[in-house]
């Protein structure tokens, strides 16, 4: 499709061997051509703009392929070409990829990522690439399916929470970096979690110790009444497809916002984040939209997938629900507002045991609450202690030069 008019183009016919791999034959006589299952099940554009495609694998012992694709003559190099059993033998046998989610450049560093549909687990796994060359054994990313952060059932008795199951069908996963990513199933908002597993943010609501509700700010973020002040919108978790950007120094995230059983039916909505701490509870909803919404076609594909591509300081947006629409929309942010961005610091910020390592020397580093309440702040140096109370918390530092960087950090 054209992004800019949605005209059909000519379609690129894949080589031959694409989605295929050499196995031994069922008498185990000798190799044999197979087929990956389902192939050509999804299709993702590096941040190099590779174009990988991938199947879609529905047990545990199913070949899970991506491909990166030549869109010149159609033909393909393999990158991920393995089954799960084989690195995971306890894995459950109904591990299922439908989708992929990638970080970086394949030709040099990068990510690929998928979440497991499998009814009773929740889980990422994540293949590195690194100067190009695939490690074929995925790192197996264990969600924290603690309820307060996925709307479990609250038991007052004994002050729990039922934990998430799973994480529905379809899921979705966006990196963000070698460290953090966004999570989206049916059964779930999009929710910011580590490589680690810990949940760092998302729409849930900060409870008591007793379950009662502390805040409730990003919560009521699910609910619009801006862009139709007469009507309330409230999200819903049916669609999946979410992702982040960046016009200068402003900050966005645009995701599914309803499925085909809510109205307006297959829409979207746009927040605004406050700063580059990009909290969920100091977002600004700005717009839900199509308010006409793309259809209400029902389909099992659970996919309203955003894509975004920022020239200066114009967004062109393109959106896709299965059986229902394609749309793109541009969306301007006034000059002025900091586009080159030069007061952003390229330092490198980690937690290292009970340390917080800062890859350079700096003048300061600070260290809040996500309340933001000040904790620490520390003096030309390059690290600074980390709280001892579990939690999420936000570093802010100022290098040598006057730049600055903010990054969330989870303390275990």
């Amino acid at each position: 499709m054209d992004g800019a008019t949605g005209a059909s183009l000519a379609p690129i016919n894949l080589a031959s061997n694409v989605f295929t791999y050499l196995g031994r034959n069922k008498a185990n006589t000798a190799d044999s051509t197979w087929t990956a299952p389902l192939p050509n099940n999804d299709i993702q554009k590096d941040n190099a703009g590779n174009i990988l495609v991938s199947n879609l694998p529905t047990s545990n012992a199913g070949r899970f392929q991506v491909w990166k694709i030549n869109l010149a003559d159609g033909t393909g190099t393999v990158l991920i070409n393995t089954d799960i059993i084989t690195h995971y033998p306890l894995s459950k046998t109904g591990t299922r990829f439908d989708a992929m989610g990638v970080w970086g450049d394949v030709n040099g560093n990068a990510v690929i990522m998928a979440a497991n549909a499998e009814a009773t687990v929740t889980e990422v796994y994540k293949w590195t690439i690194t100067g190009g060359v695939v490690d074929q054994k995925p790192a197996l990313i264990e969600l924290d399916n603690s309820g307060q952060y996925w709307f479990g059932k609250y038991t007052q008795a004994s002050n729990t929470f039922e934990p998430l199951a799973n994480l529905g069908s379809a899921p979705r996963v966006l990196p963000l970096d070698d460290t953090y990513f966004y999570v989206d199933g049916n059964t779930t908002y999009p929710t910011l979690v580590d490589k680690d597993g810990n949940v760092i943010d998302g729409f849930y609501k900060i409870f008591n110790p007793d379950g009662t509700t502390l805040d409730a700010t990003a919560y009521g973020l699910l609910a619009d009444n801006i862009t139709v002040p007469t009507s309330t919108w409230t999200m819903n978790q049916g669609h999946n497809g979410v992702k982040e950007f960046q016009i200068g120094t402003d900050y966005f995230l645009i995701m599914a916002a309803s499925n085909t059983a809510a109205a307006p039916f297959s829409s979207f909505r746009i927040f605004k984040f406050k700063d580059a701490s990009k909290l969920f509870k100091e977002m600004t909803l700005m717009w839900t939209f199509p308010q006409a919404g793309m259809g209400a076609v029902q389909n099992t594909v659970r996919t309203g997938m955003p894509e975004v591509e920022v020239v200066g300081n114009t967004a062109n947006i393109y959106l896709y629900t299965h059986e229902n629409g394609y749309g793109a929309y541009t969306m301007t942010v006034a000059s002025g507002s900091g586009l080159n961005n030069p007061d952003k610091s390229g330092i490198e910020i980690a937690l290292r045991g009970r340390q917080i390592v800062i890859s350079e020397q700096v003048k300061t580093a600070e260290i809040y609450s996500v309340s933001g309440v000040r904790l620490a702040t520390a003096y030309n140096t390059a690290e600074i202690a980390a709280p001892a109370q579990q939690g999420i918390y936000i570093v802010r530092v100022t290098d040598q030069y006057g730049a600055k960087k903010v990054q969330k950090i989870a303390v275990q």
